[in-house]
């Protein structure tokens, strides 16, 4: 038996084993289910079809006994989502909070089986886990042309599949959600929202509806608050139970009325957002709300932030989206700064890996989750979890997504390169695609973490080493035509604009290498006019240059 379990296991916080195994000689082994975590609970229900095939669930009613039992428990002292995971030679027991941690629970209990020719083994071990943070995630929150109602339904998978629990509906280009706030939704969009809360509800995600009332709401009229409580009553009336109320993005200069009843824009989005709590409160038993400030991605104190917190209730947690919108790092000093200033819940909406400020929409951001400290979940900061904002292309995030999922899952084990490779492999399931996926990401960093153009590349081009640059061109080219062979039809539609302009530059490429002036001038104002753009743009910035 050479099943590593240190390396097996490696994605828990704490495994202990000796090595030691159980083994079934028989090829289907009998474990008996006892439920304990809510009355009557049932293998039926909660594992029995997920199960490998050579697990047969039993109640103990039957005459073939059991081979093992297995027990599922109620720990009230374990944080949500987090488990406990032990297998003896007399029994297995897995406790928990919430059936969410019973879901990660069982994906390690399925990794415990080995199946040989001698029969059925199981190692004596111990796991226990606690993600890193309460609440993880994505926010749709870009500016630009929404995700399609599919997009919504296979993120949702995607996030019960990588232990992330919240999915957050806020595009700033669904009318209804901003603009339009005041008009209700018509019956065909909350058709689709009842789909996305059956597929959340299976998959175990929280969904949050975000409403973008601050550009034109009337403060001071209590008739503009019944129409934004009647606009959340039509998702209440849904079942959903979070909510966020953003006021980023808008003019927070007081006016008319307004300016006459509040001293400040601070006073007035306290009193709008309390408004919204005390009305939740008394319809929902159970609800949660997050509100954006107008002042997200500060790096320094404010009156506003000082105001807003002394008149907001302390359990709301606000947003920040790190030191700056599109911040290049959260650092241990930033996070500690901020929370010394909001003193209440935290909610990070980080924009990565969104491509939506000015001319972003033409390129693609592919970089790992980086350059956020290993800290930000420490007790005394008060962050509740981060939330991704992605790209218009939510197929290609998913490569950002996933790789932030697993430092939102152990922040002290998260160790980008290696994690980077892991993303890549599982999304391509092939080394071999994973490596040109990798080549084809690094030519297409996300400029506001990393430098776009790598300084071997700047250092070619200033040096004006045509030869090493064909190399990086001619690498490119390879990876791009072996993208092709990614079984993901989504991810071709999506690229496939990017792996043209790869075809593209490098047909410039070989008429900049001809010195032709008059040729160059020609393809150059054509490749102009085409809308996608690589990252390190090797022909273009070299023309620059030179």
């Amino acid at each position: 038996m050479t099943t590593d379990l240190s390396q097996l296991f490696s994605d828990y916080s704490e495994v202990y084993t000796r090595g030691e195994y159980l083994t079934f000689p028989n090829k289907i082994i009998a474990i008996q289910f006892r439920g304990k975590f809510y009355r009557f609970e049932q293998a039926n229900q909660v594992i029995e079809k997920e199960s490998p095939s050579f697990i047969k669930w039993v109640t103990g009613e039957e005459s073939q006994p059991a081979d093992i039992v297995f027990s599922h428990e109620f720990d009230r002292n374990l944080k949500p989502d987090g488990f406990s995971l032990e297998v003896t030679d007399k029994a297995i027991t897995v406790k928990t909070k919430n059936m969410r941690g019973f879901r990660y629970a069982k994906e390690a209990f399925f990794k415990l089986w080995q199946v040989s020719e001698t029969g059925i083994n199981c190692p004596l071990i111990s796991i226990y886990h606690t993600p890193s943070f309460q609440l993880r995630g994505v926010i749709e929150g870009f500016y630009g042309i929404p995700w399609t109602h599919e997009d919504r339904l296979d993120c949702l998978h995607f996030l019960g599949e990588h232990r992330l629990n919240t999915y957050m509906y806020a595009p700033k280009d669904d009318e209804y959600q901003r603009k339009l706030w005041r008009k209700p939704y018509p019956e065909q969009e909350l058709d689709k929202f009842k789909e996305l809360l059956v597929v959340a509800e299976e998959e175990q995600v929280d969904f949050w509806y975000m409403i973008s009332p601050g550009n034109d709401i009337a403060y001071t009229q209590p008739e503009e608050m019944k129409v934004l409580t009647d606009k959340l009553d039509q998702l209440i009336n849904l079942g959903i139970r979070h909510f966020g109320l953003l006021l980023d993005d808008i003019d927070y200069i007081l006016k008319g009325e307004a300016k006459k009843r509040f001293s400040s824009s601070a006073s007035a989005h306290a009193f709008i957002i309390s408004q919204v709590d005390q009305y939740l409160s008394q319809v929902l038993h159970d609800y949660q709300l997050v509100a954006c400030p107008t002042e997200y991605d500060n790096s320094h104190d404010s009156l506003y932030l000082e105001q807003l917190n002394e008149e907001l209730p302390s359990h709301i947690p606000l947003f920040w989206t790190g030191p700056s919108t599109l911040a290049s790092h959260i650092r241990t000093k930033d996070i500690e700064l901020m929370a010394s200033i909001y003193q209440r819940p935290m909610i990070i909406w980080d924009n990565v890996p969104v491509n939506d400020y000015q001319k972003d929409y033409e390129l693609l951001f592919m970089s790992p989750y980086e350059n956020r400290s290993p800290y930000l979940n420490q007790a005394s900061f008060n962050v509740q979890g981060i939330v991704s904002n992605p790209m218009a292309q939510w197929e290609i995030s998913k490569l950002t997504v996933d790789n932030m999922s697993r430092y939102l899952w152990d922040t002290q084990a998260y160790k980008v390169v290696h994690a980077w490779q892991e993303t890549l492999e599982h999304y391509t399931g092939s080394t071999e695609l994973a490596e040109a996926l990798k080549i084809f990401a690094w030519h297409n960093q996300n400029k506001y973490t990393q430098e776009p153009i790598p300084f071997d590349i700047k250092e070619g081009i200033r040096l004006k080493d045509t030869e090493k640059l064909t190399a990086y061109l001619e690498q490119l080219l390879k990876a791009s035509r072996q993208l092709k062979e990614i079984d993901q039809p989504a991810f071709q539609e999506k690229i496939a604009p990017w792996l043209a302009r790869c075809e593209k530059d490098w047909q410039f490429w070989q008429t900049i290498l001809t010195e032709d002036c008059q040729k160059i001038a020609k393809e150059k104002e054509q490749l102009l006019t085409y809308p996608h753009r690589i990252g390190t743009n090797i022909p273009m910035n070299y023309l620059e240059k030179h």
